[in-house]
């Protein structure tokens, strides 16, 4: 009898690692960071089961939020994901540290590493979220005592947006906040939310230039300093803020792909049981909304868009829309692929990018109205391209032949994007 169990356990710990090796690990070409925000434990409407996982990646979440025990992680490398790992004898920890008192950092470090640095679903460890500017020595010494103790893992720091009130970030602009926290804590990544889908009647940061400003600062602070960064937005309805719509998804999503973002966080997965939060990608009783399903969908296309976004540096970023002012680098340059537009109407924002192997051109596209679709044939372009070529939102490889001034191709959905590969 015990041969025979010895042989079904066998059996059963082959299926987890095929189910797992299924999908992308992160490091294969095709992996794309994209982040279930929230405490799985805390936020889960109901037991964590290996069905709740399961849906979470079948949303095409790469990295399952901040889970708890390892016990937690075994479901999530079933489903083939990994987290962030909340350790609660840390984040106590943290907090004392945060609020003054002495730490020994790299004793809390170790004793977490210990725990968890061996299992395959771990991503890295969770830090911090939204620290102010005057608790940046804070987060600088607890991430270094990681990065120390386990250099193979990442740590999560994300940082508040523009529009929190000095205090916040200091009085020398968010530029300058950036990199503060860039040089004192020396992340692989940083990041930062912003929440600007309001209800109706409510001020919209995007629509005042805040939600570009706040781009426009973290790509060039990447740039400066070599560092990646993430985006999470919005997925739930709370607050203030709206429900978001499947073009507000794709907006929000490609918005931060056409600044260079290399990393995507939803905040949040799952509807907290508190206020007004509604309409998650799970709803307060465990069922898949709407929200979920337009996730999905928003989601398929980047996984399709992976590997050659995952090979892309963002050289500039234009905009061209009736009426708005621009500045800096939000107009198109001396060098810009494009110079002008033949739709007098359409409101386009335009990231440009060079493949880091091949040195190959890429421009991506998005439609800034979302309410409308648009047309954006007739481009001007500088120099006339000899080939263009539109990569498929649907799967990995597929191409699709550009539709020139008034094919169908030309045409973008509210808030979607189209990415090209020009040649001249």
């Amino acid at each position: 009898m015990k041969r025979y169990l010895s042989l079904i356990l066998c059996l059963l710990c082959l299926a987890v690692n095929v189910i797992a090796a299924d999908h992308p690990r992160p490091g294969d070409a095709e992996w794309f960071p994209i982040c279930a925000w929230g405490m799985n434990r805390v936020n889960s409407p109901g037991p964590l089961t290996q069905e709740v996982f399961d849906t979470m990646a079948e949303c095409g979440i790469t990295i399952a939020g901040f889970a708890n025990s390892r016990e937690e992680l075994d479901l999530i490398h079933q489903a083939g994901m990994v987290a962030w790992i909340l350790d609660s004898d840390f984040h106590s920890t943290f907090w004392k540290g945060y609020d003054g008192e002495e730490v020994d950092w790299w004793d809390a470090a170790q004793k977490v590493v210990a725990k968890y640095a061996d299992h395959p679903a771990l991503y890295g460890y969770y830090i911090v979220d939204e620290p102010k500017l005057d608790h940046f020595h804070i987060v600088a010494d607890a991430s270094t005592a990681f990065k120390l103790a386990d250099p193979g893992h990442e740590r999560y720091i994300n940082l508040n947006p523009n529009y929190v009130p000095p205090g916040y970030i200091g009085n020398h602009g968010y530029a300058a906040h950036l990199d503060t926290f860039i040089d004192m804590v020396h992340p692989n990544w940083f990041g930062y939310d912003f929440y600007g889908l309001m209800e109706e009647g409510g001020s919209e940061p995007e629509r005042d230039d805040g939600w570009w400003r706040n781009l426009a600062d973290a790509r060039e602070a990447a740039i400066r300093h070599g560092v990646p960064f993430q985006l999470c937005v919005l997925t739930v309805g709370h607050l203030p803020y709206r429900i978001p719509t499947e073009d507000d998804l794709f907006f929000e999503i490609y918005s931060g792909l056409l600044y260079g973002a290399r990393g995507l966080q939803f905040f949040t997965y799952f509807t907290p049981d508190l206020g007004n939060y509604r309409c998650a990608p799970i709803d307060l009783w465990g069922h898949r909304s709407p929200t979920w399903y337009a996730l999905r969908n928003a989601l398929c296309s980047v996984h399709a868009l992976a590997p050659v976004l995952n090979q892309l540096e963002s050289t500039a970023v234009y905009h061209f829309q009736p009426g708005e002012r621009l500045e800096r680098e939000d107009v198109p340059g001396e060098g810009s692929f494009i110079k002008g537009i033949r739709n007098p109407g359409a409101a386009l924002a335009v990231g440009e990018f060079r493949h880091r192997q091949t040195g190959e051109a890429y421009v991506m596209i998005l439609n800034k109205n979302r309410k409308n679709s648009t047309s954006i044939g007739g481009l001007v372009w500088r120099t006339p391209p000899k080939e263009i070529q539109v990569l498929s939102q649907q799967r990995a490889g597929k191409v699709i032949t550009y539709g020139g001034w008034d094919g169908e191709g030309t045409w973008l959905a509210p808030g979607h994007a189209i990415l090209l590969k020009v040649t001249w």
